[in-house]
């Protein structure tokens, strides 16, 4: 079985533990295996606005070049802020020469000091930004393919009716991360087509939900959640689909804030994308860790069937 570097980040290991487990037991039924690096940090959430800054770019670039080190050329990541932090990192590496310098000279003084990695004596070898890092949706897109994924999928989602939700990060800014159109994308659409269900195509899934407004000014995130997600309802979705740890807290969670605020709010179920293709792809209802959502999935699931009818809900 083929095995992709896997950066799977923080939040992966804790809140959003069952985003991570639910994308590698998808990944082995597709065929391949998401292999987390062995030794590995945070990759700092938000790369630095100012050009001066560059201390901000060497927890990424440190991770970025440990990849390049083992062999290989591709990193794969599921958290939207990670793979927007490496992403664009590396991007800055590669075409900030004095940037790409400083980095480099602050890793090679400070590799030595770092007594949980294996101690190395080839020769120093700057990190020029050769690794490649792709999302896990765009793993699935440009690699395994749409009709890939189609031909292993074993329960059916026809006439789900789910609606795709980018947020900011994942598509922007779009000449550093260049996914796909951050106007009017279509990866998971694609992605949500593949599994048999019905797109539901609605005005704000490439807007805000808030972020990190959720601490500083939860009532701003509430307001804005209430909007995306009505406006997704009111286009006939029953379900949202969504890769962003962060944006399924907002999205997921704060349903409950958006009930008290907004009377005639319906709650909507919430799911990660992984969450959807493992269950697609026959993994069991129990794996997909749905006891850490806020709102009930039952009601979508019952609507999935398999060859023997209905997919078991117990």
């Amino acid at each position: 079985m083929a095995k992709v570097a896997y950066y799977p980040g923080c939040a992966l290991k804790d809140r959003s533990s069952h985003l991570d487990r639910s994308a590698r037991d998808a990944a082995v039924r597709l065929g391949f295996e998401l292999d987390e690096l062995e030794t590995w940090t945070c990759c700092g959430a938000v790369p630095p606005v100012s050009e001066e800054r560059v201390m901000n770019l060497i927890a990424s670039s440190r991770i970025l070049k440990s990849v390049r080190d083992s062999g290989r050329d591709t990193l794969v990541t599921i958290c939207d802020f990670c793979y927007n932090t490496l992403k664009r990192v590396n991007y800055r590496i590669r075409n900030d020469e004095v940037a790409r310098r400083r980095v480099n000279s602050y890793l090679a003084e400070e590799a030595p000091q770092r007594d949980y990695i294996e101690k190395d004596d080839s020769p120093w070898n700057d990190y020029l930004g050769e690794v490649r890092v792709l999302h896990l949706m765009e793993y699935l897109r440009d690699v395994v393919g749409y009709d890939g994924i189609a031909k292993g999928v074993v329960r059916s989602f026809k006439g789900v009716r789910i609606a795709p939700y980018y947020g900011c990060v994942m598509l922007r800014p779009h000449k550093e991360i260049q996914l796909d159109n951050p106007e009017n994308p279509s990866i998971i659409e694609g992605f949500v087509e593949a599994l048999g269900a019905e797109v539901v195509r609605y005005p704000y899934r490439t807007e805000c939900c808030g972020s990190y407004l959720s601490v500083s000014s939860p009532d701003t995130s509430t307001r804005l959640c209430y909007r995306i997600l009505t406006s997704a309802q009111q286009h006939g979705a029953q379900a949202m689909v969504m890769s962003c740890p962060l944006c399924f807290h907002n999205l997921d969670t704060r349903q409950k804030a958006i009930s008290e605020a907004y009377p005639d709010f319906r709650p909507i179920p919430v799911f990660y994308f992984s969450q959807l293709l493992s269950l697609a792809l026959g993994v069991g209802v129990e794996d997909q860790g749905f006891e850490k959502h806020y709102v009930d999935v039952t009601p979508v699931l019952e609507m999935i069937r398999d060859g023997s009818g209905r997919v078991d809900t117990e």
